[in-house]
């Protein structure tokens, strides 16, 4: 889709990739209802002024509990412009969990949904039967993202978060089999910021398997909250790092902190030289 001119075009700002994408990519998810509650005209609102920005918008399981012929209209208007619906990890756990994972994958087709997470956040799978997904849904078509960590770390799940030498196995090994690429569990990187070597551990992940390979994910919440995690990954790794779980209406905040315009970001971020924006 090609790029709209824009207002202030004489200001530059760090250049980046354009759709379709495999860089720089943004996720979006209201948590598990935006696209559920929403109605057809917050979709194509949606669309209007945020379609070049978005690549993936992921759906869960709030789907079930609306008419079918509504979902598939919503699902068309994201896909006519040019963002591809996302299933959520938790909700494929569930389908492993109650023994109709190729029922899952048949009803995720029938509904033109192709790209999917596979993830382990709640569910105690191990790599193998981890893996073993993967490549059932990569055999079937699917663009798999495997979502990496824990979530309810100290709530009611693990005391801690994974050790860093497994998560770079496990992304490893998820990568190998076929993930397009492997998502960090936020709550696995809200542990992380508060460490004092998190950052040399993060980057020693990202070092390990390619930060290219990494969707890292923002928590859900007030922007205030979430433009730390924001800037931290754009500052880190890059105006073109990928991110997800983004909120819809976070997503022109989310291109401010890449762009260099937000107050954490600056002065920090590279720009091109004059007159190449």
């Amino acid at each position: 889709m090609a790029e709209k001119k824009r207002i202030f075009s004489f200001m530059r700002i760090p250049e980046r990739t354009t759709k379709p994408r495999t860089a720089g990519l943004t996720m979006v998810s209201g948590g598990d209802f935006w696209l559920a509650v929403a109605g057809s005209h917050w979709i194509e609102d949606l669309v209007e002024w945020g379609a070049q920005w978005i690549d993936y918008y992921k759906v869960t399981h709030t789907m079930m509990f609306q008419p079918r012929a509504l979902v598939l209209k919503k699902l068309a208007l994201l896909k006519k412009h040019g963002i591809l619906p996302y299933e959520g990890g938790n909700f494929g756990e569930a389908a492993v969990m109650q023994g109709c994972v190729e029922r899952y994958l048949d009803e995720l087709q029938e509904l033109g949904i192709n790209a999917m997470e596979v993830s382990s956040t709640v569910l105690s799978l191990n790599i193998e039967e981890k893996v073993k997904f993967i490549e059932k849904a990569n055999a079937r078509g699917f663009t798999v993202f495997a979502e990496i960590g824990k979530k309810l770390i100290g709530a009611g799940g693990p005391e801690g978060r994974m050790p860093t030498t497994e998560v770079i196995g496990e992304m490893k090994d998820c990568l190998s089999a076929g993930a397009f690429k492997v998502v960090y569990e936020h709550t696995e990187i809200e542990q992380l910021r508060t460490e004092e070597e998190g950052l040399s551990r993060l980057t020693e992940v990202a070092n390990a398997v390619g930060v290219e390979n990494l969707l890292f994910e923002v928590p859900h919440g007030d922007w205030h909250y979430v433009a730390p995690y924001a800037a931290f990954y754009v500052l880190h790794f890059g105006s073109n790092v990928n991110i997800g779980d983004v909120e819809p209406a976070q997503v022109m905040a989310m291109e401010t902190v890449r762009g260099g315009l937000s107050a954490r970001t600056l002065g920090k971020v590279p720009l091109p030289s004059e007159g190449t924006n």
